[in-house]
């Protein structure tokens, strides 16, 4: 109960911060129109709303869609193996700079992606059988002014009759098994490199969004009460278009295919021992185990690499399922200069975090991870059987933030040289026994 007071206090606070608004706009780009948008009353409470319509003509950059993306994307192709995948995930984010609040259906299938391959035609696109278009109702999002909100699509490489297939779909909280009759699907890739985008649409019909910026009475909500719901109606069409990101698919490299090479960088999975030794059940035992990533620096220029929160694993579970984690902490220390280590001409750095196989109280064994400097996280419910690890190398910093001894950011300290980019390995096989 305490932390949901919580929540409810900081949804009013949001919620007197944003300048109440009289009617909302519809949005686009220089070339797009939204035709007779309407406001109707559709709370399930006993408030009524006044019905409003605007025509516009819609101004460039009112809205603007875009794609978080660095400019170094390299992911591995996995094996040509039954189940063996490979996951990425496209973040697409929207700015409302408009005067108004505006509703959006992004989260939808009004988010159509483009790609195009090494020879710049674009790739064959499957749409899904079961994708909502023409008239409807949408379940969407009210964008405040100068507010921006962001949605993912995540990506799945794998062979399909000996084709390469990427398949993009979005992420549910249960993420097994995708349905494929609700993904976007793209084949015949290969090694290169692609470029990327993603056109929002706006659906023709009714959508439905919560509005946050009403302040809602807490009695109701501690009630039970439903949330009141609002409702626009769009008719006409309008379109955003992000600009092109580039990403490379690359064909795996070195020992037992465990590295890619980026430009001269390598990046590969390393695990010495791929036979690991469960510890003891029910008696909170543990063991270290060494699993790390080695940088090689094949280019003629020294370069520093940032191995401050830099490194992601990502586990493949016996039946195929793909586990990906975040680290999660009560207390993370800033970086430093020490986390940014110098790789020079034809030498490599291998870095081994502090993981382990451990016990639980129920019977069960997680693998832990330790990111160094203050986050962790593991993978649960382990047992005997053929894993697959790697970690995914994402830094995009060059900077060291300073701060003062109240903790207040004052200047930043730049790194010359410093590789910037995202990097997906090889997943590299390991087992699990027991004795």
């Amino acid at each position: 109960m305490r932390y949901f007071l919580r929540f409810l206090l900081a949804l009013l606070m949001a919620a007197l911060l944003v300048v109440t608004y009289g009617s909302i706009q519809a949005v686009g780009n220089e070339n797009s129109q939204l035709e007779n948008v309407k406001k109707m009353a559709s709370r399930k409470s006993k408030r009524s709303n006044q019905v409003k319509q605007n025509d516009l003509q819609l101004k460039e950059n009112s809205l603007q869609l875009k794609m978080e993306w660095p400019k170094i994307v390299a992911i591995s192709i996995p094996e040509n193996k039954p189940g063996v995948t490979a996951e990425f995930s496209f973040t697409v984010s929207l700015t409302n700079n408009t005067p108004a609040p505006v509703p959006l259906a992004i989260d939808y299938d009004a988010l159509i992606p483009e790609i195009f391959g090494p020879d710049g035609q674009a790739l064959h696109r499957i749409e899904p059988i079961n994708r909502q278009i023409g008239n409807g109702e949408y379940h969407g999002s009210l964008v405040g002014v100068r507010q921006q909100i962001s949605t993912s699509m995540e990506g799945r490489l794998s062979w399909q009759n000996n084709l390469l297939q990427l398949i993009l779909h979005r992420p549910t909280y249960d993420e097994s098994p995708i349905d494929i009759d609700k993904s976007w699907s793209f084949d015949t890739l290969g090694s290169g490199e692609y470029q990327v985008r993603f056109t929002y649409e706006t659906p023709t019909g009714i959508i439905v969004y919560t509005n946050p910026f009403t302040l809602f009475n807490i009695k109701e909500l501690l009630d039970g009460k439903e949330v009141p719901l609002e409702r626009i109606e769009v008719t006409g069409r309008g379109q955003l278009v992000t600009p092109f990101a580039n990403f490379r698919l690359l064909q795996p490299v070195g020992l037992n295919n465990s590295a890619v090479e980026v430009d001269g960088i390598r990046f590969e999975t390393f695990i010495p021992e791929q036979l690991l030794t469960l510890p003891h059940k029910n008696d909170n035992s543990y063991q270290s185990v060494q699993i790390g990533m080695r940088i090689t620096n094949n280019t003629p220029t020294p370069f520093y690499f940032s191995f401050y929160g830099s490194f992601y694993p990502e586990l493949i579970m016996p039946d195929g399922q793909v586990q990906r984690r975040g680290y999660a902490t009560d207390w993370m220390r800033g970086p430093e200069e020490s986390d940014f280590l110098l790789v020079t001409p034809g030498k490599s750095v291998t870095f081994f975090p502090d993981i382990s196989l451990f016990s639980t109280n129920h019977s069960q064994f997680s693998l832990g991870v330790s990111s160094g400097y203050g986050g962790s996280c593991s993978f649960d419910q382990l047992k005997p059987g053929i894993y697959h690890f790697r970690f995914q190398y994402y830094n995009t910093s060059d900077t060291i933030p300073k701060k003062n001894l109240a903790g207040e950011s004052i200047e930043s300290l730049p790194i010359e040289k410093v590789w910037t980019g995202w990097v997906d390995t090889p997943f590299v096989e390991f087992r699990l026994i027991e004795l």
